[in-house]
C-alpha cells in the first residue's frame, strides 16, 4: 500500500464517531505482515489510531517471563505521535508541560506529564526533542489534548499528527541490548536512558530511543513508515532474538510489564482530565460495560489524579520563571505540595494467595460466586476496585494481573498517605461498586500492601560497559 493510502487509511479509521468497519476502517499497523506469520492466536486487538495488533505470539506467559529472562518485541505502535514544530513550539510545550522543556537537548527525551486547571493528569507521554523548534511527543489522546492547548495559548507553533508515520517497536529485556546491536550493526551501549539516536535500517531512517515501560533495559524503534519496510525490521529482531530466547510480546501480555514495574497508566489506573465533566461518564463508558457502567455506583472524579498521587510528583517543576511561564493547574499543584502531598499514594498489593485460589475454587461449586479473575486482566478495561482496612474504604485497587514471574496475583492501589507498608486490607471483588454486576457475591480478598515497583528497575542501569558487538 502506498504511503499516502495508508495515512488516509489512518484518517479514517480516527473518524471515531463514524460507523466501525463501513466508513472507519481498521488496518494492521506497520509491522503486520511479519507479525502475522507468528500470531497463532489468530486474534487482533485493537487500541486506538485504527492499529490492529497480535494479541498472543506464544503463550502469554512465557511471553511475559522472557521479558524478565531474554528480550521481547512488542508493538506500541498505535500510540499516537504528534510533530511539534514553529518558531514557539519551546515555549508551547513549557507553558502545557509540569515538567521543563527548556533544559532538553537535542538528542534526549523528555518525560512530559501535563495537567488540568485542576492540577490533575490529563496526559502524559514522552517527547522527543529532535531538532532545535521540533519535538515529536508521544501518547494516545496527544492530537487531541494538544490541540485544546494550541486553541488556548494561540502561540505561533504547527501541530501535525504523524501517527501513520511511524512505527513504535519495543525491544525491552536483558539481552535487548545485544539483539539490536546484531540486528543494526551498530554499538549501542553508550546510549543513555532517555537518550535518543538516529539510525538507518533498510534504507530508511530510524529512531532508537533507549526507554523502558516495563522496568527492564529496553529500547523503543521509531522506523519511517513510508518506504514499507517496517514489517523487515520486525522479522530482523525476532531472527536475531531468537538466539537468545527473544519472544513477541502481544497484546495480551504488553501490561503485565506495567504492573509489575511501577507504569501507572490511564484508564487502567486513572482517568485523564482532559474532558469536561459532562463528557467524562462517554467517555469512561468506552471501557466498561453498559451493565457494570451502571452499577458503578461512583463519583469519576475520584479517579482523576495529580502527578504525587501516582508517583509522579519529581516531574513537577513549580520553580520556574512566573506568570509568563505558567502552566494548567500549578496553582493546585502548589496548594498540594504545601499541605503535604496527595492524600492518596501508589503502592502495590500483594494479594493473598489462598483467598484468590479459594475464588477460583468457587467457580467450579454450584453455590453463586463472585465473577473469575481474568489471567491477565483486559487490558485497558476500567476496573477500579473498593480496597478497605476493616470496614473503612482506604482507596481503590486497579491494574489486577497474575505475574508469572511472581506467581502472585498482584496490583497497583491508590491508597490513604498513612497507611503503612505491611498493612493488610481487603479488596472487595464482584457486585456492585467492584465492576460486577448485581446479584453477584461480592467477596473481600485479603492483600498486602507493598512498595512499587515489584521488580527491581533495571531500565536506568549503566550498560556503558558492555563491550560493543559492532561500530
Amino acid at each position: 500500500m502506498e504511503h499516502a493510502d495508508v495515512r488516509e487509511q489512518y484518517r479514517l479509521a480516527n473518524q471515531y464517531r463514524k460507523l466501525a468497519f463501513q466508513e472507519r476502517p481498521y488496518l494492521g499497523s506497520p509491522g503486520a505482515p511479519a507479525q502475522d506469520e507468528t500470531n497463532t492466536s489468530s486474534t487482533w486487538a485493537h487500541l486506538n489510531g485504527g492499529f490492529l495488533v497480535g494479541y498472543e505470539y506464544t503463550r502469554w506467559w512465557r511471553e511475559n517471563r522472557a521479558l524478565r529472562t531474554a528480550a521481547v518485541i512488542g508493538d506500541w505502535s498505535w500510540l499516537n505521535k504528534v510533530r511539534v514544530t514553529g518558531p514557539d513550539a519551546t515555549e508551547f510545550l513549557d507553558r502545557v508541560s509540569v515538567k521543563d522543556p527548556t533544559r532538553c537537548a537535542v538528542g534526549q527525551t523528555l518525560f512530559t506529564p501535563m495537567t488540568s486547571e485542576a492540577g490533575k493528569i490529563a496526559i502524559e507521554g514522552l517527547t522527543l526533542k529532535l531538532g532545535e523548534q521540533d519535538y515529536l511527543f508521544t501518547q494516545s489522546g496527544a492530537q487531541f489534548w494538544l490541540g485544546v492547548q494550541h486553541e488556548r495559548l494561540g502561540l505561533d507553533v504547527h501541530l501535525e499528527d504523524q501517527t501513520a508515520d511511524w512505527t513504535c517497536f519495543a525491544v525491552q529485556g536483558p539481552r535487548s541490548l545485544e539483539v539490536l546491536e546484531d540486528v543494526l550493526a551498530v554499538g549501542l551501549h553508550d546510549l543513555g536512558f532517555s537518550r535518543w539516536r538516529r539510525l538507518e535500517f533498510a534504507g530508511t531512517e530510524l529512531i532508537v530511543q533507549r526507554q523502558g515501560v516495563t522496568g527492564e533495559l529496553g529500547y523503543e524503534l521509531f522506523l519511517r513508515t513510508e518506504t514499507g519496510r517496517a514489517h523487515e525490521l520486525w522479522r530482523a529482531v525476532r531472527e536475531a532474538g531468537s538466539a537468545v530466547g527473544l519472544r513477541e510480546l502481544g497484546f495480551k501480555a504488553q501490561l503485565i510489564g506495567h504492573t509489575e514495574s511501577n507504569m501507572p497508566t490511564i484508564i487502567r489506573d486513572f482517568l485523564p482530565d482532559r474532558f469536561s465533566r459532562e463528557r467524562l461518564p462517554r467517555f469512561a463508558k468506552l471501557w466498561i460495560t453498559p451493565e457494570e457502567f451502571e452499577v458503578f455506583g461512583q463519583d469519576l472524579t475520584e479517579h482523576l489524579v495529580t502527578p504525587a498521587e501516582v508517583g509522579w510528583g519529581y516531574t513537577v517543576d513549580l520553580d520556574r520563571g512566573g506568570a509568563a511561564r505558567a502552566f494548567p493547574g500549578r496553582d493546585a499543584l502548589a496548594r498540594e505540595a504545601d499541605s503535604g502531598g496527595p492524600a492518596r499514594v501508589f503502592r502495590g498489593l500483594l494479594w493473598n494467595s489462598d483467598d484468590v485460589g479459594e475464588l477460583f475454587a468457587a467457580q467450579f461449586r454450584d453455590a453463586p460466586a463472585p465473577p473469575p479473575p481474568d489471567l491477565p486482566w483486559g487490558q485497558f478495561r476500567m476496573q477500579y476496585l473498593r480496597t478497605r482496612e476493616g470496614d473503612r474504604q482506604v482507596g481503590w485497587a486497579s491494574a489486577v494481573t497474575y505475574s508469572p514471574t511472581l506467581r502472585r496475583l498482584i496490583s497497583n492501589a491508590r491508597l490513604d498517605r498513612n497507611l503503612p507498608l505491611g498493612a493488610e486490607v481487603t479488596v472487595d471483588w464482584g457486585g456492585p461498586g467492584a465492576g460486577g454486576i448485581a446479584g453477584e457475591p461480592t467477596w473481600r480478598l485479603r492483600a498486602t500492601v507493598t512498595e512499587q515497583p515489584f521488580l527491581r528497575q533495571r531500565r536506568r542501569d549503566d550498560v556503558s560497559a558492555s563491550p560493543a558487538r559492532h561500530g
